[in-house]
């Protein structure tokens, strides 16, 4: 069963622009919609939300990690899909970043809800 960690940004999270929170993710995760469809088995383990201006966010996964085992990040929707994107990444070059630095898999997009 894959275990995966979903990050959301948190001011979209908190203000509920056009989501209320987490209820689109949990729910692609559960019914295995959009790139959840991937998994054979899927365990949701944490929901992280980073916090402008975002330069904890790294070493807040890393440490996720050390406390709890996942196989895989999820960059929620209103990190990589938001307009105006997020002023505090690089949404090209995330990713990679935490591939490098937690040594796990990451996956922009949660969900296929509009």
């Amino acid at each position: 069963m894959a275990k995966v960690l979903i990050v959301a940004c948190g001011a979209y999270a908190d203000s509920s622009y056009d989501c209320p929170s987490d209820w689109k993710c949990m729910t692609a995760a559960a019914e295995k919609r959009g790139p959840f469809a991937e998994y054979d088995e899927v365990q949701v383990i944490g929901f992280l939300k980073c916090k402008c201006p975002g330069r904890a966010l790294i070493s807040n996964i890393a440490a996720t990690k050390k406390k709890v085992d996942f196989d895989a990040v999820h960059l929620s929707n209103c990190m990589v899909k938001a307009v105006p994107m997020c002023k505090n990444h690089d949404m090209e070059n995330l990713p990679k970043l935490i591939e490098e630095k937690v040594g796990v898999k990451v996956i922009a997009g949660t969900h296929d809800f509009g």
